[in-house]
């Protein structure tokens, strides 16, 4: 392993919804200027649409956000006035995994108490994605009124928040990208907001709740777990989701459908590597079932098995420069700790974790 500790980028926010978008879009002016232009040129690429027909589809997405969550569109308006950027820039951000009709490889995992050697939840993944976004992602912490639980999550700068994380009430999730044939149509409630809708709730049922409940567009995956011991994924498409329950404490989930759901599965013709991933790192936690820890986990996402479309995802030179992905981080939390392990940049084998607490 070569490299060593780097200081991650946290930003700490706080207040009522719009003053805490606010000081967020204050404080990480740079990334979330840059994430635009990024996410903007990405869009055009990939979906063939401009800027100004972007910007028109992301003011039709501002009443399905508001419907959905009126305090998170309010942050979202904070946001763009501390940036210095249009309402429309921030939410087509928002809604760039929607927009950009293209998902990347991750793979995710839950250890529950019974399959830990501390008695503790612990959940995490590694993030596969565009190098561009080595410069532009930050640490979040959250603390909000209205008895809305403090939030600490890892996300790209003007996303808002909660894309991988954990909350003070002992919720966490992680996501995966899933591509199927109900995908399609003008986007609704974007994917991002529904993840902040789970990390803003209180108890497992809630936030699956808040995971259903949605009108979307596009497929998507979520791992959701709980301090107390309980996880389940959701493997949610327009119209309908399916589950999975963890075995013998282990849950593990890449980009490709596992449930009944009865969708057309596209996304495993895409990323066959999806396949190796879910196998390797369900093989590999297996085999560690009653103690499992946190460097256990730290050693799975460092993986190379299918390099370099492994668990510890690298560079394809082969690939066209557009299309090239890597790990860009690696998250492992422990719920009943509150504390989030990172490498942010990656590949996880490049550098060592650092630990960032909710409560410190």
């Amino acid at each position: 392993m070569k490299g060593g500790k780097v200081d991650l980028p946290i930003v700490s926010i706080e207040g009522k919804a719009y003053d805490r978008g606010y000081r967020y879009g204050r404080q990480a002016r740079e990334g979330v200027k840059a994430n635009v232009d990024i996410y903007l040129e990405l869009i055009r690429c990939f979906s063939g649409i401009d800027r100004d027909e972007i910007i028109e589809e992301a003011r039709g997405i501002i009443p399905a956000i508001e419907g959905y969550d009126p305090d998170i569109m309010e942050e979202i308006r904070g946001i763009s006035e501390g940036a210095g950027l249009g309402i429309e820039e921030i939410v087509a951000l928002n809604a760039r995994y929607e927009l950009m009709f293209l998902r990347r490889a991750c793979t995710s995992f839950a250890v529950t108490p019974d399959a830990t050697s501390s008695g503790h939840t612990l959940v995490g993944q590694n993030w596969d994605w565009s190098p561009s976004l080595r410069d532009t992602c930050v640490v979040l912490k959250i603390r909000q009124d209205g008895g809305r639980p403090s939030i600490l999550c890892f996300t790209e700068a003007g996303i808002i928040g909660g894309k991988i994380g954990l909350n003070s009430a002992g919720i966490a999730l992680c996501i995966n990208g899933l591509l199927s044939d109900r995908d399609g149509g003008r986007t609704k409630t974007p994917f991002f907001v529904v993840c902040r809708g789970i990390l803003d709730s209180k108890s497992l049922s809630e936030a699956i709740e808040s995971a259903t409940r949605a009108e979307m567009s596009r497929s998507a995956n979520c791992v959701i777990a709980h301090a107390g011991g309980g996880a389940i994924d959701l493997e949610v498409a327009p119209h309908d989701f399916g589950w999975i329950y963890p075995e013998n404490g282990i849950l593990v989930h890449s980009n490709h459908f596992e449930s009944r759901l009865g969708v057309k599965d596209i996304g495993k013709r895409r990323w066959p590597d999806t396949l190796v991933r879910y196998g390797r790192i369900r093989g590999l936690l297996r085999k560690r079932v009653g103690s499992v820890d946190v460097e256990t986990l730290k050693q799975a996402l460092r993986d190379h098995f299918n390099w370099p479309h492994s668990i510890c995802h690298h560079i394809d030179e082969r690939a066209n420069e557009s299309k090239q992905s890597m790990t860009v981080a690696s998250i492992i939390m422990d719920l009943n700790d509150r504390r989030m392990h990172v490498v942010y940049p990656g590949p996880p084998c490049m550098s060592e974790y650092e630990a960032v607490s909710l409560g410190a």
